[in-house]
């Protein structure tokens, strides 16, 4: 069997704030969510040393304005089938903290919204393994940041 010659990594954020989680409606999906984040791309191969923080530093700013957070650590990742794409793309997600600037979404997105745990089940989201990760970013959460 050949290997993969292509695969995709995306990085997305959990941003938790009084119990509950920030979501991203996509412009180009109107009715799906997903969490902040996005693809590391050419330009990101620059700086090897840096590539995959240097990227998702670049989302998170370029996705909801945020140009200063602390990222605690990796919560989970997940691999799919990308539903734009069709490539195959590992999406790992990192828990960061901000608990003071203002949402300020790109043109990708249509608008944001907090939802709690219970609230899951009835969110359509871009991926269905977006549910699980926010799940174990709640989890994280409760382990590990006070």
């Amino acid at each position: 069997m050949k290997p993969i010659a292509k695969f995709v990594v995306s990085q997305v954020a959990i941003l938790i704030r009084d119990n509950k989680c920030l979501i991203l409606e996509y412009a180009q999906s109107p009715g799906k969510w997903g969490l902040p984040g996005g693809k590391i791309d050419e330009d990101d191969l620059r700086d090897p040393k840096d590539m995959a923080g240097g990227a998702f530093r670049r989302e998170i700013e370029e996705e909801i304005g945020f140009t200063k957070f602390e990222n605690v650590g990796v919560v989970d990742y997940k691999l799919v089938i990308g539903l734009v794409s069709g490539m195959p793309t590992c999406i790992i997600a990192s828990f960061i903290i901000n608990s003071e600037d203002e949402i300020k979404l790109s043109p990708e997105h249509l608008k944001y919204k907090w939802i709690g745990l219970n609230e899951l089940d009835n969110q359509p989201f871009f991926h269905n393994e977006v549910k699980e990760i926010i799940k174990k970013g709640f989890a994280f959460k409760q382990l590990y940041v006070r």
